[in-house]
């Protein structure tokens, strides 16, 4: 008999906790309320093919032409896979690599929590959502969907989500940046009432970082390259979410709610949380607010995920535990595995097999809601 941990029965069943679509080109003239639909946020491409975004008229620094490195050597643009842009050749990319589940995350998506206006950014939110409700539906049992919410407008975020874990029924998440929105970090007094919404909504909320170029973010005062903003931006920005999440109390005032940090490797959260818990032993008198070790609440409430080719995913596990960890194929960026992805996590020998089934099925599973058998 096989082992319920075996690799046969964990592929066909894998939860990918992160993947990523494009939005279609026609996006704000089928959803956008047509008050704003001049002012959505527009690609721009230089004579060289660098990306530029408008957004509400603030043109965002530039961004590389991505490419991909081929068999022979050869660096070519990248193209993203048909999967990106349509459901079913997603679904059919899920099925060759023994994915069950997907939650997609946006591209342009990524850019709401730069807008200025807080009316503008709710509209695009309630925009992209739709849209996503009616992508994630086309496959109904495989696809599901994180929701965009405006936190430039407390209000508005608290409505989106009230209207999300209503009416949109494939969306198992809700998704905002680490980095600044309208100038208030994540422990901020003004967006208590939207943890305490998605607490009481039992959805998730998933944070989720990107180097655009658009919001506030580690260390771009000193950098302009982009393999070095890169580097920084995902486990930097997520490392400071992490510590307003809980030195700023949020995980404390709200016990109910679940957080997840997605597309920075999770190796991070061992030295992070290290260092927090051993502040809490010293320092932790200079915040009488803060009533858990860090790493215990991180534990009771937050889930990171781990992406197909992180060796030091053991050292998560071992310090964080098994229970926290998900996995995420980031699929289809020109810097994911494709194909192969689970098979990559399924290699690792430092993972026992039970671990390597709880990140790969379970534990996504637990964090999105997700059905059993469906």
């Amino acid at each position: 008999m096989r082992s319920e941990t075996s690799a046969g029965d964990v592929l066909g069943s894998v939860v990918d906790s992160d993947a990523h679509i494009f939005e279609p080109h026609d996006l704000w003239d089928r959803y956008l309320d047509p008050r704003f639909r001049s002012r959505a946020p527009k690609v721009i491409l230089d004579d060289g093919g660098r990306i530029r975004w408008n957004l509400d008229g603030r043109i965002t620094p530039t961004l590389p032409l991505f490419t991909v490195e081929r068999e022979n050597g050869e660096r070519t643009p990248y193209v993203p896979r048909p999967g990106m842009g349509d459901p079913r050749e997603h679904v059919a990319d899920m099925d060759r690599e023994g994915i069950r589940h997907a939650v997609v995350y946006p591209g342009l998506g990524l850019l709401f929590q730069a807008i200025e206006d807080g009316a503008l950014a709710a509209a695009l939110c309630r925009a992209y959502n739709d849209w996503l409700q009616e992508h994630c539906a086309t496959a109904p049992t495989r696809l599901f969907g994180a929701a965009a919410i405006p936190l430039q407008d407390p209000a508005a975020a608290v409505a989106e989500v009230e209207r999300v874990a209503e009416k949109l029924p494939q969306m198992r998440a809700v998704f905002v940046r680490p980095n600044p929105a309208a100038g208030r970090l994540l422990h901020d007094p003004a967006l208590d009432p939207f943890w305490a919404a998605a607490a009481k909504a039992r959805i998730p909320v998933a944070i989720h970082e990107g180097t655009t170029r658009s919001s506030p973010t580690v260390a771009e005062d000193r950098y302009d390259e982009f393999f070095f903003l890169h580097m920084l931006s995902h486990p930097f920005e997520q490392q400071l979410a992490c510590l307003n999440l809980i030195a700023g109390g949020v995980l404390d005032r709200h016990p109910d709610l679940r957080v997840v940090f997605l597309e920075s490797g999770s190796a991070w959260a061992v030295h992070w949380l290290a260092r927090m818990d051993e502040h809490f032993e010293h320092w932790g008198y200079t915040l009488p607010s803060l009533k858990r070790r860090p790493s215990d609440a991180f534990r009771a409430q937050c889930f990171i995920s781990t992406h197909p080719e992180e060796d030091a995913v053991a050292a998560t596990v071992e310090f964080v535990g098994e229970d926290c960890v998900v996995w995420a194929s980031d699929y289809p960026h020109p810097d994911a595995i494709f194909p192969g992805a689970p098979k990559a996590t399924l290699a690792n020998p430092r993972l026992s097999p039970l671990a390597k089934r709880k990140i790969l099925v379970d534990n996504g599973r637990r964090l999105y809601g997700l059905p059993v058998g469906s």
